[in-house]
């Protein structure tokens, strides 16, 4: 039986199961779309190939930064959008935002508007901007501290040298060491509680009632991206895609962790729309 068979078998047995996700890796060699529902990893398929820095999603939209252009996903496959190069993507209430060459910009009526300039941004979450010499807010682009940021999410910064918890106007140290990722889901489950993760060089982390938690992993690779749909979805600079799902969730009844090698080089990030 071929990979393709394979994965259409398990299309046809986890489709009855929940909705599809399509997720979306960005990397060196281009956009890969991955299928995933209900704890399984389907078929993955290259969807625009270019040299990516960082990806995004929201509201059914996929965008991506590129060495050459800001890209939007679109029925008919990825279009740019007039931006320029761009080191990191990211949405916020109001809409698509992008950065490069020291600009910030918010997509908005068609075209791009100049919010502000801050120097080698890292990431945009929720409002956020992530840059070597610390974070700041939008829209007006005021910095809020740190340094040396890798990741940013509502209420939290990865950094070269720690973990932090925005507080007000402070920032909380809240695990020591270089850290990869932080990510957090804006919208709310079902308990009230904000899906949260933050990856350092060896481990996933989650948060619950309050403390980290070393998530369980199938493989023993550095999370560079965590995001979330149905389910917890994870890159690994090493190409594993990940997903963790509710024991309910699934058609087996055995939730958790499932990985697949996507043999991706370069991998930057994962999005879902």
């Amino acid at each position: 039986m071929s990979d393709d068979d394979i994965a259409l078998s398990e299309k046809r047995m986890y489709g009855e199961t929940r909705p599809q996700t399509h997720a979306y890796v960005a990397s060196g060699l281009g956009v890969t779309r991955v299928e995933t529902a209900g704890g399984q990893i389907g078929r993955f398929s290259l969807e625009e190939r270019c040299s990516a820095r960082d990806v995004a999603g929201a509201n059914g939209e996929i965008a991506v930064a590129t060495d050459e252009s800001v890209l939007v996903s679109t029925d008919d496959g990825f279009a740019e959008s007039g931006f320029g190069p761009a080191t990191a993507v990211g949405y916020d209430a109001d809409g698509l935002l992008a950065a490069g060459d020291g600009r910030v910009g918010r997509y908005a009526d068609g075209a791009w508007h100049e919010t502000g300039t801050v120097a080698d941004v890292r990431a945009i979450d929720g409002g956020l901007l992530g840059a070597e010499d610390g974070v700041y807010s939008l829209p007006d682009c005021n910095r809020l501290g740190l340094h040396d940021v890798t990741d940013v999410t509502p209420g939290y910064a990865a950094t070269a040298d720690g973990l932090y918890e925005q507080t007000g106007a402070e920032w909380t140290e809240l695990r020591s060491g270089g850290h990869s990722a932080v990510a957090s889901d804006t919208a709310q489950s079902g308990d009230g509680d904000r899906r949260v993760h933050a990856a350092d060089a060896d481990e996933l982390y989650v948060l619950t009632d309050g403390d980290w938690w070393t998530c369980d992993l199938p493989v023993r690779e550095r999370v560079i991206d965590v995001t979330y749909g149905d389910d917890t979805y994870a890159i690994t600079e090493d190409g594993t895609f990940l997903v963790d799902t509710a024991d309910e969730a699934t058609a087996d009844g055995r939730g958790g962790w499932r990985q697949r090698s996507l043999g991706l080089p370069d991998v930057v990030g994962v999005a879902v729309a």
